[in-house]
């Protein structure tokens, strides 16, 4: 079915026929929906830049002239330093046909991806595939990756989005610097439902330790735009990081989505509406920043962070899968 089909190295030349490919694909490579995020021809040459040297490596399957699939991954090397092993991830696997075409086209693509991503050391591959993806998810399973993780992503169109006022017996601040430490313990108590801590390779202290890192740089201007925090006289009651596109990044819709990270609420908070009105304030801090749209993910089994976003007027946009394989 795919005969005369070349497995080779990705050239500029090929730039232009992969448009074809992301109009089909149904893949999720950052969150938000799938087709919008692969037509921003700046997440894609990012992500292909990124794949280049000893980064990562990036390939097409060509028949008869024509690419018929694509793929790439890049290490990561955040997630390295903080799992403590040569950590990569799979940011594209695209191919075009029947789903038998897919699928065989795709078991190609993994298999060099997969020997590329060995000859460079890694060790911790990760991927994540939308839901819809059969034929992703297949090659992915067969190729002894395992399911860690499921994402739904919610999507509020500031447009159309009002503020209303809600009373509450805490204040809410932009954070600073010096809100990291106290931000970092609430982190390290607060993550159970995400894709790390669901990998059975990496131990929970570990895992509790990379949320904790990930929100002391949010609040030093490293890896978030800006952490808004709740607090009383008690002390910290809740945290929400905020994170705007990349310059002149947009959807489909010419639209600019910020994305909502990381929100976490203390238990002595729970039932004073700490998250709502967080999640509230993060919409007009996105709204004040020139944003017309706000994503935010949450996982499968995490419902009451659904039942949140849906309060606060979110509406389910995207459904993905995250797996990952031991090399």
């Amino acid at each position: 079915m795919m005969n005369n089909c070349v497995v080779r190295p990705y050239t500029a030349p090929d730039w232009s026929n992969l448009a074809p490919l992301f109009a089909v694909g149904p893949f999720k490579p950052e969150g938000g929906n799938p087709q919008e995020r692969a037509s921003s021809d700046l997440v894609v040459c990012t992500h292909i830049r990124e794949s280049q040297g000893n980064d990562g490596g990036a390939w097409v399957v060509v028949q008869q002239n024509h690419v018929r699939a694509f793929g790439c991954f890049r290490k990561l090397p955040w997630d390295s330093q903080q799992l403590r092993m040569s950590a990569a991830r799979i940011d594209y696997l695209l191919a075009a046909g029947s789903y038998n075409e897919q699928r065989a086209a795709k078991e190609m693509l993994l298999e060099e991806l997969l020997v590329e991503a060995q000859n460079l050391g890694v060790w911790h591959m990760s991927v994540r595939v939308d839901a819809a993806d059969r034929s992703s998810l297949h090659v992915l399973e067969g190729a002894g990756f395992i399911t860690v993780d499921s994402i739904l992503t919610f999507a509020l169109d500031l447009k159309e989005h009002r503020v209303v006022a809600s009373s509450r017996d805490f204040k809410i601040r932009l954070a600073t610097a010096d809100d990291a430490s106290d931000a970092g313990a609430l982190a390290r108590t607060a993550y159970i439902h995400d894709r790390f801590h669901a990998d059975p390779f990496i131990d929970r202290e570990l895992a509790d330790e990379l949320h904790a890192t990930w929100v002391r740089n949010s609040c030093e201007g490293k890896a978030a735009d800006t952490v808004l925090i709740a607090e009383d006289q008690s002390g910290l009651l809740g945290f929400v990081t905020c994170k705007l596109p990349a310059d002149k990044a947009c959807n489909s819709s010419g639209s600019r989505a910020g994305t909502i990270v990381l929100v976490a609420t203390a238990k002595q908070a729970r039932n004073r509406r700490v998250g709502h009105n967080l999640t509230m304030a993060a919409l007009e801090w996105f709204r004040n920043n020139g944003c017309d749209s706000v994503e935010v993910g949450t996982q499968l089994s995490n419902i009451p962070a659904s039942r949140l976003y849906q309060m606060c007027g979110f509406r389910l946009k995207a459904t993905s899968v995250s797996l990952r394989r031991l090399l």
